[in-house]
């Protein structure tokens, strides 16, 4: 866009030595046109956006006051008189007038030929107009198949962002950034302090942006902060708007809460995270309207038949907990708290008895770095799997590291090859067996349950206790153990856990 400041920064217009006397707050005003004109009478010759070039003929006896005020009027953007043949000095009149209607005025000293002003600003604009016509249609190609082909959000701002070569941010009506493309400037610059900034309007840091949404439902708004682009940038914003008000009215999880998926994306990145990311995570965090003092501590919930987040974060916000929720694997849920550890410790009890009776709470300790949650939650999840699956799991309990014992272990074992191995050479000799070998390893499964103990055994078998005597003999026949030895014991019963916990990870 052509300015009044750019054209008289013009090698042709500069050459007359231009002085401004008027206006100057206004220089940066849009020009549409140059047009050069003696008349006093502008009342319906103008059509708005012409900066005006005169030499003076026509401002004496004449009402300059009302002269003024009938360009303001007119939408004129500026009147440039050229001193010498007919003035010698701008009326001070003239002066008065501009600056009390804060009206762009500025006198030559030199003689200027001013069809070559004309000729350059004309050619410039048109040059311009041409080049917006063109990069409207670029936008227009860029995002015109987004909406028909389940395009993401970030794919509608990766798109936006690499159009106006800048950051975008999309925030809903709190004022919450959502989601957002910082590009070379970095998340934790664009964001800072995101939530006043927003509430302030932008205004003095010369941000663009379009609402988002049908009108009457406006859900969000698209900021791109910084002086980036002016019209380009709008265009640019209103574009991506629809495409993002489109995408909400397909997508089956179209009324879902942008700040729900924030968090969701947020977890994600959280473990990845590196110690470098830490200034934007914090901003992010901030940015979605949550604290960043007191501490994090990573929680994961198990939930059978997939992880359901819905459920774990209703129950979370129920017993008023403050903190994020995304899913970490298929059937497990992730929670990152935000307090005080002493607060975390009495909000992790309420949570786990609030939760429905299957779900399982795995807790990892506080730590002061959102950049450190990443093995938190790889630990919290350990734990809610682990727990999930003993055979004596407590509902309700939040379950730690400490509370595993040797199932623990084992799942952190669980990719070593020679762990494998050694299950399978203790218990290959019933393994192999024609029939499977199921009715010996329930067997033995039982008699390590009970600690080698034949009455509990018997009861469990409903079997007479010689009857009882005689199977774990022959199992220790088959096994070519010795059952009395405690040591063969643990190894038997490492065995088994170890093949349980292979066949959970196989029919997941």
């Amino acid at each position: 866009m052509l300015t009044v400041a750019d054209v008289l920064a013009l090698p042709v217009l500069a050459a007359g030595g231009p002085w401004v006397r008027a206006g100057e707050d206004r220089l940066g005003v849009r020009v549409r046109w140059v047009h050069v004109s003696e008349q006093t009478e502008v009342a319906g010759l103008l059509g708005g956006g012409e900066l005006l070039l005169s030499t003076g003929m026509g401002l004496r006896d004449v009402d300059l006051a009302a002269y003024v005020t009938s360009l303001v009027d007119a939408g004129a953007v500026g009147l440039v008189v050229e001193l010498g043949d007919h003035l010698d000095a701008l009326p001070p009149a003239l002066v008065r007038a501009a600056r009390a209607a804060r009206f762009p005025l500025v006198e030559l000293h030199r003689v200027v030929r001013f069809v070559e002003v004309t000729e350059q600003v004309h050619a410039r604009l048109l040059v311009d107009q041409h080049e917006r016509l063109r990069f409207a249609e670029r936008v227009h190609a860029s995002f015109a198949g987004l909406s028909t082909t389940g395009a993401t959000t970030a794919e509608v701002l990766d798109r936006a962002a690499e159009l106006l070569d800048g950051p975008v941010v999309l925030e809903d009506v709190t004022h919450r950034a959502v989601a957002h493309v910082a590009g070379p400037a970095g998340t934790a610059q664009v964001l800072f302090d995101w939530s006043r900034r927003s509430r302030r309007g932008g205004g003095h840091e010369g941000w663009s942006t379009a609402p988002v949404g049908a009108p009457g439902n406006r859900w969000g708004r698209l900021v791109a902060p910084g002086p980036i682009g002016g019209r380009d940038a709008v265009l640019v914003l209103e574009r991506a708007a629809e495409v993002l008000t489109v995408l909400r009215l397909l997508s089956p999880e179209g009324d879902r809460d942008l700040a729900d998926r924030a968090h969701a994306d947020l977890v994600q990145d959280l473990l990845r995270a590196r110690p470098v990311d830490e200034a934007a995570l914090r901003q992010r965090v901030r940015a979605l309207g949550l604290p960043t003092r007191g501490g994090f501590a990573a929680a994961a919930v198990h939930t059978p038949g997939g992880a359901d987040r819905a459920t774990v974060g209703q129950t979370l916000a129920h017993v008023g907990g403050v903190g994020i929720t995304g899913v970490l694997a298929h059937d497990v849920v992730g929670v990152l708290l935000v307090g005080r550890e002493d607060a975390t410790a009495t909000l992790l009890p309420r949570l786990a008895q609030a939760l429905p009776a299957a779900a399982t709470l795995g807790a990892a300790g506080v730590v002061g770095e959102l950049s450190a949650t990443a093995e938190g939650f790889a630990e919290a999840r350990h734990v809610a799997q682990v727990a999930a699956a003993a055979p004596r799991r407590v509902p309700g309990a939040v379950h730690r590291t400490a509370d595993l014992g040797v199932r623990g272990l084992l799942w952190h074992l669980r990719g070593d090859h020679r762990v494998a191995q050694f299950a399978e050479a203790q218990l290959s000799p019933v393994l192999d067996a024609v029939d499977g070998g199921d009715a010996d390893l329930a067997l033995l499964t039982a008699y390590l349950e009970v600690g080698g103990s034949m009455t509990p055994l018997a009861a469990r078998l409903h079997l007479s206790r010689p009857a009882t005597y005689g199977r774990v003999e022959r199992l220790a026949q088959r096994l070519g153990r010795d059952l009395d030895d405690p040591e063969t014991r643990v190894a038997l019963h490492l065995a088994l856990l170890t093949r349980a916990q292979q066949e959970r990870l196989g029919d997941g």
